[in-house]
């Protein structure tokens, strides 16, 4: 009888260990790449000159909207996780809405001027409570604002391991290589660990960055004539 037992329980045991080194060979996506603003990539498609006012909301080369609390500052809006900063209160985009519904989610949305291919992107981690960071959410591309394809998608434990941490995805790596440009590219949040109660959500920081759609080499050093750009360097 003892022997038996005995035999079980390594048997039992073996079971764990094998489970757990499964676990740890589940590659994890993303590349943590530091912490603070200076880990952020900078030049991305929404400011390639780094040269965005949020205060003013100019020098932007995409239009924002959000689902809530649409603008830079305020009472930590939305608009906040394209300042190009990470720290506290109005560098960051929390806390979430009242009476969300399953499935709905907290998005935000980059227009851009013309279609690009999303080669990688950054998402940042704000500067407390572990449990409003994202655990499930996508990465979408559109082209006319309303039917969005998913690129990349996350469910899982959360993947910030840091306040203020910076991490980056990579296409090819952590999603498909992209064979299609689109001009809105939409990061939505369906869960954290505190969903959906009382502050339940935040975000530090988004990036994004790609190659025009149709391979035209584009001036990055040129804001776009439109609604919501200013012509800049045209003298």
């Amino acid at each position: 009888m003892k022997n038996n037992i005995m035999l079980i329980l390594a048997g039992f045991l073996l079971l764990v260990s094998t489970m757990t080194n499964i676990e740890a060979g589940i590659k994890v996506p993303g590349t943590i790449i530091g912490t603070g603003t200076k880990a952020l990539l900078g030049g991305d498609l929404t400011d390639p000159e780094d040269d965005g006012a949020p205060e003013e909301d100019t020098n932007y080369n995409a239009k924002f909207t959000s689902s809530d609390e649409p603008g830079f500052g305020g009472g930590e809006f939305a608009f906040n996780v394209f300042d190009n900063i990470l720290g506290p209160g109005n560098d960051k985009w929390c806390c979430g809405k009242g009476g969300i519904g399953d499935g709905e989610g907290m998005h935000i949305t980059a227009e851009l001027e013309a279609p690009h291919l999303l080669t990688h992107f950054t998402l940042s981690s704000a500067n407390d409570v572990p449990d409003r960071d994202p655990t499930t959410w996508e990465v979408q591309g559109s082209n006319d604002g309303e039917k969005f394809t998913t690129i990349f998608s996350y469910d899982g434990d959360n993947l910030f391991t840091d306040r203020l941490q910076v991490i980056r995805f990579d296409a090819g790596e952590d999603f498909d290589a992209q064979t299609t440009g689109y001009r809105f590219f939409r990061h939505i949040t369906f869960k954290t660990a505190n969903w959906p109660n009382g502050a339940f959500f935040q975000i530090g920081e988004i990036e994004y960055f790609g190659t025009p759609a149709d391979d035209t080499a584009v001036d990055p050093r040129s804001k776009l004539a439109t609604q919501w750009g200013i012509l800049k360097n045209s003298q």
